[in-house]
């Protein structure tokens, strides 16, 4: 009798061995980055050489809020607006905090990122339409950063604006050659980036002599002009992408926290809490510049004009303030256009190995291909709409704006369930009920965005089967459970 139960206790801790191994297999095989940076040990008082460590992720991840589409929409809302959207303008950069610091939060507990969560507590079904949707907003937003960057190319160099679009696809090899030379590279490249786009449109924001006054009237006080609703929704649509949400809850694991302590993953979730704060306020801070300019040199509340784009906005610069801030623009719009497209080069990786495992053996051809499912359509979308890109920026920020609630409701499901994060860290009843508010906000802001678009289009009755699908679809997620799978035994949540 006593071989027997030592003979099935073998038999137990041989097969626990082999899960555990398979386990570890699992996280290591489905890692797009190596856990290269290591953070030192734990530390009870506040440290900034601590912050420096887990500095980066989060200023990666606010380049979705500088990229050519929100610099559009930023110009528009001041053109129409004034200073009188700056509140809006910080609301959203103050809900895009909350909800990326649950997005990196997913990534630090769990070892995982949004799109390999999905995987694991989605049917593959609704994995599938999770991933196709998500593709389609990686397209929507690399057709505005593909032509943010050949408008900027055409200013400064004069190149034709379908060739800047060709042009515009060697940020993916100069991604392919970046990453070779480790993680903390690329961060100090895009911390370059966002830079340079703070000194251009800051100094330009001086050059035009801004009214302080009315800067901290428009930032106080929550009204929206009659005639500003639609700039007013595009700035709650337009900065958060559907796509930074999987970027961020990966990019965390570039740090080594993962199956560590208790206490090592809330070291881990404060610094890069603050870490994503201080880059979402630098980013406020380069998109505030923006409107207030817009705001000075070109509104005007009696007067009837057509808006400025992208191209347009260089001309209203040169008129009001001189040639110089002409190439300032340009040259903070490349700096914008060709970070996010980097980025967008990242995300994908990510969100297609994540969803469908570890396809690709070679680097090289991990970045071609899951580079090429977005660039090769973004790229003969930008070639045809170049030209009229103002109508199409109207379609993208809607196109953004429905894909958003396909990452925003998995990302709320999965941190709030504590088979998933752990009784430790899972989200607690008061943020779980304002991140809940906040993404309901943005799902009726994106409905009534579609609605105005709606009355736009030439046939309204596929307009209204189309979108009728699309929001049975968003109530069908919205309450349907994560599944319930075995939980991960190298996790350490404290339950």
């Amino acid at each position: 009798m006593q071989r027997v139960t030592e003979t099935s206790l073998l038999l137990q801790n041989s097969i626990l061995n082999q899960y555990t191994q398979s386990a570890e297999q699992n996280i290591s095989g489905e890692r797009l980055i190596e856990a290269e940076i290591d953070t030192g040990e734990i530390e009870k008082i506040f440290s900034w050489r601590k912050l420096w460590k887990y500095t980066g992720p989060g200023f990666l991840m606010s380049i979705a809020y500088l990229d050519p589409g929100n610099l559009e929409a930023d110009l528009q809302s001041g053109a129409v607006a004034g200073y009188s959207l700056l509140w809006l303008l910080l609301i959203a950069h103050i809900a895009g905090q909350l909800i990326q610091s649950l997005s990196a939060r997913l990534g630090v507990v769990t070892g995982k990122h949004l799109a390999q969560s999905i995987r694991q507590y989605y049917s593959r079904p609704v994995t599938i339409v999770f991933w196709i949707i998500t593709e389609i907003a990686i397209i929507g937003a690399d057709i505005q950063e593909i032509v943010g960057t050949s408008i900027a190319l055409k200013i400064i160099f004069g190149i034709p604006l379908w060739m800047g679009t060709l042009l515009s696809a060697m940020d993916t090899i100069t991604f392919m050659l970046l990453q070779n030379y480790g993680m903390r590279k690329l961060e100090a490249l895009f911390m370059v980036l966002i830079s340079t786009m703070a000194i251009c449109f800051w100094v330009e924001m001086f050059m035009s002599s801004p009214d302080v006054g009315e800067i901290i009237k428009g930032t106080l006080t929550p009204i929206v002009p009659r005639n500003a609703f639609v700039e007013a929704v595009a700035i709650i649509g337009a900065f958060i992408m559907p796509h930074n949400l999987y970027l961020h809850s990966a990019l965390v694991m570039t740090r080594r926290t993962h199956n560590a302590s208790n206490a090592k993953i809330k070291e881990a979730n404060f610094y890069f809490s603050l870490e994503s704060g201080i880059a979402l306020f630098f980013s406020y801070l380069i998109n505030m510049a923006i409107v207030t300019v817009f705001a000075k040199v070109f509104y005007s509340p009696n007067e009837d004009k057509p808006l400025p784009g992208l191209y347009d906005a260089a001309s209203v610069l040169t008129k009001s303030l001189g040639d110089a801030s002409r190439y300032l623009w340009a040259l903070g719009l490349l700096a914008a256009g060709s970070s996010s497209t980097i980025t967008g080069t990242l995300a994908g990786q990510y969100i297609i190995e994540g969803f469908f495992g570890k396809i690709f053996k070679n680097p090289g051809h991990r970045v071609f291909i899951t580079r090429s499912i977005a660039l090769i359509p973004s790229m003969f979308v930008a070639v045809y709409s170049v030209n009229d890109f103002d109508n199409m920026g109207e379609i993208l920020n809607v196109l953004q704006s429905l894909c958003l609630p396909t990452a925003l409701i998995p990302l709320m499901k999965l941190t709030n369930s504590k088979l998933v994060m752990g009784k430790s860290f899972k989200t607690n009843n008061f943020w779980k009920y304002i991140s809940w508010i906040i993404v309901l906000i943005i799902i009726g802001t994106n409905l009534l965005l579609f609605l105005d678009y709606l009355n736009k289009m030439p046939n309204l009755f596929l307009g209204y089967i189309c979108g009728g699908i699309y929001f049975v679809f968003i109530i069908y997620i919205t309450f349907l459970p994560i599944k319930e799978e075995m939980r991960d035994p190298l996790k350490l949540n404290g339950d």
